[in-house]
């Protein structure tokens, strides 16, 4: 009986860790949404820095002082919107600068933080998007790295 109880509980491990088909990220690194506000924060995601607003987060991976989010495919609309709400969003708070000034609207955008944490480092995010290659819908996947 121990035996079935053991293989039973691999079988739902090693099921809730596959990759989802769209997004290609084990579910134990989805944060879940609900009325497209995420609920949780990602595992190493710094409290200080604000995660964008009213968009899914599809995944993450943190380890020693880096972190990555990928967003929801979308289109080239809701891209660049959400790129405007969260880089809006980031120059508000008047924590961050811009480093440097992108081209066009395609080109990543990285700024830093001008505060600094408890341990005298600072924070750099870089926010970029990519085509998904053979997409018949022309979706997008907008990413953000953070560095601290």
């Amino acid at each position: 009986m121990a035996l079935m109880a053991t293989m039973l509980y691999a079988l739902v491990a090693s099921a809730s860790a596959k990759p989802d088909a769209d997004t290609h990220v084990p579910a134990n690194q989805r944060l879940t949404s609900v009325g497209g506000a995420v609920v949780g924060h990602p595992n190493g995601w710094p409290e200080a820095v604000p995660l964008p607003e009213g968009v899914q987060i599809d995944g993450y991976q943190c380890s020693n002082r880096y972190c990555r989010l990928w967003f929801g495919l979308m289109d080239l609309d809701h891209v660049m919107a959400l790129k405007r709400s969260y880089i809006k969003l980031l120059k508000d708070s008047g924590k961050w600068e811009e480093l440097g000034s992108p081209r066009d609207q395609y080109e990543p955008q990285a700024f830093h933080y001008t505060g600094t944490m408890p341990s005298g480092c600072g924070y750099t995010m870089e926010i970029s998007q990519g085509a998904i290659p053979n997409d018949y819908h022309r979706r997008y996947r907008v990413s953000t790295s953070l560095t601290w």
